[in-house]
């Protein structure tokens, strides 16, 4: 009888041990929420959606043992930070593994949070600008600023639903390929653009990605003189600025 006794009471402790070993581990990996528009979601060229930044980040901490969750099905490629903005005031709703999520609940688990926004209102209005001579460049800066002030509301939104590290990308010039004539003239639009939305970043005491200067210099990182959007190289190079970025408290842990 006390055999018995004294193996019920080896195998409870244990089975103790086991469970405190699962909820420490646990606690030490990454829940990592992807939030934007078509960076985000990961698109190649008008119709073909492939691995995006988020992704190859969630590689990253696979690789490392470091990820417990990684999803990017709040995003869209067609989202402005109006769109992500009711997102979480609507609070969203989405399905992994069979198991419903919400986009609140999700941004309380999160460990780390990335968020593109801000290219589809700016790029589509800075692709006007190829005939300049009929253009008051001015309005492109208060167009910028009006941007600015969107994004500024949601990602208030976003820290006060999340407390933990947001990273915000900040905007490449998407018409390197194109025309050098329209990459010189929007050139100082994108980098006020930039200044103003790392401002207002540190403002929610944020991290600020910069992949501007990359882009630049790379002509590989743009799918073709007529497309806007990263290539594979191209959003692997923005995954390599998220992850030099990512608190090395949290992949300590």
């Amino acid at each position: 009888m006390k055999r018995r006794y004294k193996l019920l009471i080896g195998f409870l402790i244990t089975g103790l041990i086991l469970i405190i070993i699962f909820f420490v581990t646990k606690d030490r990996k990454i829940y990592y929420l992807s939030l934007g528009d078509f960076l985000a979601k990961g698109q190649v060229s008008s119709n073909i959606v492939s691995d995006s930044y988020g992704d190859y980040v969630s590689y990253y901490l696979y690789d490392k043992d470091k990820l417990e969750f990684y999803t990017k099905k709040y995003s869209n490629s067609e989202y402005r930070s109006i769109d992500i903005l009711n997102d979480v005031k609507n609070n969203k709703k989405i399905k992994v593994d069979g198991k419903e999520i919400t986009l609140k609940n999700a941004l309380i688990k999160a460990d780390i949070v990335t968020v593109s926004v801000g290219a589809n209102d700016l790029f589509y209005k800075l692709s006007s600008l190829e005939n300049i001579e009929d253009k008051d460049i001015n309005e492109f800066y208060s167009y910028v600023d009006e941007i600015i002030l969107d994004i500024d509301t949601l990602l208030s939104e976003l820290r006060k639903a999340c407390k933990e590290q947001i990273m915000v990308i900040g905007f490449y010039n998407p018409f390197s390929n194109y025309s050098s004539n329209l990459t010189n003239t929007v050139e100082p639009i994108i980098e006020y653009a930039n200044s103003k939305l790392e401002n207002v970043t540190l403002k929610y005491k944020m991290t600020f990605v910069d992949i501007h200067d990359s882009f630049l210099a790379n002509d590989k990182y743009l799918s073709d003189e007529f497309s806007i959007y990263p290539t594979k190289d191209g959003y692997y190079a923005i995954s390599k600025a998220i992850i030099a970025h990512i608190d090395e408290k949290k992949l300590a842990k």
